[in-house]
């Protein structure tokens, strides 16, 4: 949001923002003090003023220049006073006790000199003058610093608006300005048909006496701000509460703008995935389905001509297909269940060694070919998990492990426990992670060479599990290069409850 501050030809203080425009006009300001104060530092000025001019005359300074005195002390006069009026007074006191004491015939207000008439003719009109002069010079210098003061605080107002979101917060925040620079309490009601949820917040305790402020945006009019006004505002209070009434609508269409983005975005993104996901399961079911199919058939057809090892190899890639099948189906539940935000972590002190030993039995048949090894404490570690889920993580990192290395590949599970937390490693010395892959790895359906997974079999949905359930149990997992070659997946898990 641009906000600009001027001043005007006239002295006024210009502020626009948002294509608006709001003029103050001078203001006559008066430097606190009562007559009394004011009074009395005229006094004590012209006492001291004349003081000097009497020692000043003692060390045989001629009048013409000993009057420079008086003139010094009208100066003081108009500066420490709240009027121009003490200065003019204070310039007739010295001219007549100029007269009284330093011209001739002294002790008397009789002038004789014609060169004292114009000499004392002169003081006064300069010492009016001056005094004037001086007086509208610190009235400029007040009125400069108040607009100094308004336009920090309405920039103040604008920026602080810039770092708030939300509509609770947003209308928090101006009531807190209004209080803060206006003095006033206030109430915010939106309309029912702004596009926002309806919402009223206030800090006053009373209707009475409100004044309404109208919170406008691009599509129409948000709400209303009523503020609750002690006593008669001024005109650069009046300015700060129309600011803030105006940077509450651009912050509020802002907000409704923000949500309405966000919707179609969310609406974009779950239509995404649903298609995604419906690509995958057409995709990734035909395989299995087929083998299933084929080997079934075979068995049916051919059972009584196959023989024994031909039938156990059958009956082993039935079991295997049926054990992908059912891996597919429990990643795709997980998923479902940490969209809809239903996934219940039910933790309990597990047995590491239990847990590793069950998903590795899982996919056993699957790392039969791949040199694999596993390290475990030697003493027995008691890991507060939800153990079910555990066991998906598991099974997911060494299914990826077994997808992305060359038979006889080594893939090591490691785990380690500190005080704190506890340490899964899978390592493995496959092709290793893509560089350019390595920001979206742990995204859904995404697969090691960055497509989607109707071009190999894989839906993409493992990692993408992964990542979310360990974080649901407050753990950490991350993706790095394994030395000297292949990659290494660590996820941590807190061994607090």
């Amino acid at each position: 949001m641009d906000v600009q501050v001027g001043v005007s030809s006239d002295g006024s203080l210009v502020i626009q923002a948002e294509g608006r425009r709001w003029k103050v006009k001078p203001m006559k300001v008066r430097p606190p003090g009562s007559l009394f104060q004011n009074s009395l530092k005229t006094l004590i000025t012209f006492v001291l003023t004349t003081g000097c001019a009497v020692f000043v005359s003692s060390l045989g300074v001629d009048k013409e220049s000993m009057i420079m005195v008086f003139l010094l002390g009208v100066l003081f006069t108009t500066v420490f006073t709240s009027s121009y009026l003490y200065g003019i007074f204070t310039s007739f006191a010295s001219l007549m006790i100029f007269n009284f004491l330093f011209t001739e015939p002294r002790y008397t207000l009789v002038i004789y000199s014609r060169n004292d008439i114009i000499l004392l003719l002169f003081f006064l009109v300069t010492a009016v003058v001056s005094g004037i002069v001086t007086s509208r010079l610190q009235q400029q210098m007040e009125l400069a610093a108040r607009n100094e003061r308004t336009a920090q605080t309405l920039y103040q107002i604008a920026s602080g608006f810039l770092s708030v979101s939300g509509n609770h917060s947003i209308i928090q925040r101006g009531i807190s300005y209004i209080r803060t620079y206006a003095g006033c309490e206030s109430r915010v009601t939106l309309n029912q048909d702004s596009g926002l949820q309806a919402d009223s917040l206030s800090s006053a305790s009373s209707r009475e006496s409100a004044r309404p402020y109208s919170l406008e945006s691009a599509a129409g009019p948000l709400g209303t701000l009523e503020v609750y006004p002690q006593q008669p505002m001024e005109e650069q209070t009046e300015l700060i509460i129309q600011a803030v009434a105006t940077q509450l609508g651009i912050a509020l269409d802002r907000e409704q703008l923000y949500n309405q983005q966000e919707k179609t975005r969310l609406a974009m993104e779950s239509e995404r995935l649903r298609a995604a996901l419906l690509r995958s399961v057409a995709h990734d079911l035909r395989s299995p389905l087929t083998a299933l199919l084929g080997a079934g058939s075979l068995l049916a057809d051919e059972y009584h001509h196959l023989a024994d090892e031909e039938r156990q190899q059958l009956a082993k890639d039935i079991s295997e297909e049926i054990i992908w099948l059912t891996n597919l189906v429990e990643n795709i539940l997980d998923m479902t269940r940490i969209n809809e935000s239903q996934l219940v972590i039910k933790k309990e002190s597990e047995v590491v060694d239990d847990v590793v030993s069950e998903a590795v039995s899982h996919v056993e048949r699957l790392l039969r070919e791949r040199r694999f090894s596993v390290s475990l404490p030697e003493d027995v570690v008691m890991v507060p998990m939800d153990g079910r889920l555990i066991v998906r993580v598991l099974i997911n990192l060494l299914e990826n492990a077994v997808l992305h290395t060359q038979p006889a590949a080594e893939i090591t599970l490691t785990v380690t426990a500190s005080e704190r937390e506890l340490v899964v490693t899978v390592a493995d010395t496959g092709e290793g992670i893509d560089e350019n892959l390595r920001d979206s790895l742990f995204d859904r359906f995404v697969t090691h060479d960055k497509t989607v997974s109707d071009s190999r079999r894989g839906m993409g949905l493992g990692l993408a599990n992964c990542k979310a359930l360990v974080e649901a149990h407050g753990g950490t997992i991350v993706a790095v290069p394994n030395h000297p070659r292949g990659s290494r997946f660590v996820f941590t898990l807190p061994r607090g409850v």
